[in-house]
């Protein structure tokens, strides 16, 4: 079953690689029938999610949000698919980093670099272009697929643009590892975190949220500054990611700051454009109160 599954993912791939974006997208807006109204995907999750984080939109507001996010995602759905056949040149037209230099500074100065993102627009071609635009070496941080044929494509295919995929369970590992330039380890650490007992916890979005303290503990532990991407949809198939730098001296911060300004950081940009955010995950599964 493995097997077959890695050979329909290659089909499709192949597919949409000669098939044009527009045409792409008149899939996603099928698929978005078919999510939406047909077989509801997590429908109960996503409704439970906005309407906790917004308790203060009435109800055709919070059906606007969820029928925004169920369009970005089946727009992420088509492009993760074209992305993995997407030409250099087309990456940079399509994803631009409109302030490298941020990066590219701390190159020149020999500084490796924490680099924080989220489920937010569409990240994974913002791991594909990044190598393209900036010097570092990229490296992030993910779950493998448990599909081990297309994990492995999807890795390979990674490295061919320049970046390089590790397992979550590898992160001690990478950090003590020595590389022929400085290197940008990059989390997405706005998911839920499998051991909430051992994470930070804050009000994010009106509710009691574990946030993983990854970023933080290897950012204090070998001084290295916190970066966070902020990826913007500007039309479908075109996105921006701006640098921002959320600390220089994670030394001197004290324990939880640098993952909360991270956090708000984040906040900030969900609550401006709520329907980009990935809504589908279960953010809130666990209770402060029942991990004291």
């Amino acid at each position: 079953m493995e097997r077959i599954s890695y050979y329909i993912f290659l089909f499709f791939t192949r597919l949409f690689a000669i098939i044009p974006f527009w045409a792409l997208y008149c899939f996603s807006n099928m698929f978005y029938f078919l999510f939406y109204y047909i077989i509801p995907y997590r429908k109960k999750i996503i409704w439970q999610n906005i309407s906790r984080s917004f308790p203060d939109l009435d109800q055709k507001e919070q059906t606007k949000i969820i029928k925004g996010f169920y369009r970005n995602l089946c727009d992420l759905l088509v492009e993760w698919v074209k992305g993995q056949t997407l030409s250099n040149k087309a990456l940079l037209k399509r994803y631009v980093f409109v302030n490298p230099e941020v990066l590219n500074d701390l190159y020149s100065n020999g500084q490796d670099v924490v680099c924080v993102g989220s489920h937010y627009a569409n990240w994974e071609w913002g791991i594909m272009a990044a190598p393209l635009q900036l010097k570092h070496k990229l490296i992030a941080f993910y779950t493998p697929m448990t599909n081990k044929p297309i994990d492995f494509y999807i890795r390979q295919n990674r490295k061919k643009l320049g970046s390089e995929l590790i397992a979550k369970e590898d992160v001690r590992k990478v950090f003590n590892a020595k590389y022929d330039k400085p290197a940008a380890y990059f989390f997405g650490a706005d998911q839920s975190p499998s051991n909430p007992k051992g994470s930070h916890w804050m009000k994010f979005l009106n509710q009691d949220t574990p946030c993983m303290k990854g970023p933080e503990f290897f950012a204090r532990r070998y001084h290295l500054p916190v970066v966070y991407f902020d990826i913007q949809r500007l039309r479908r198939g075109y996105y921006t990611a701006k640098l921002k730098v959320i600390e220089y001296d994670p030394v001197n911060t004290v324990a939880g700051e640098i993952t909360e300004n991270y956090m708000h950081t984040l906040e900030q940009l969900i609550i401006k454009k709520p329907e980009d955010y990935l809504w589908s995950h279960r953010r809130w599964k666990h209770s402060r109160d029942k991990e004291k």
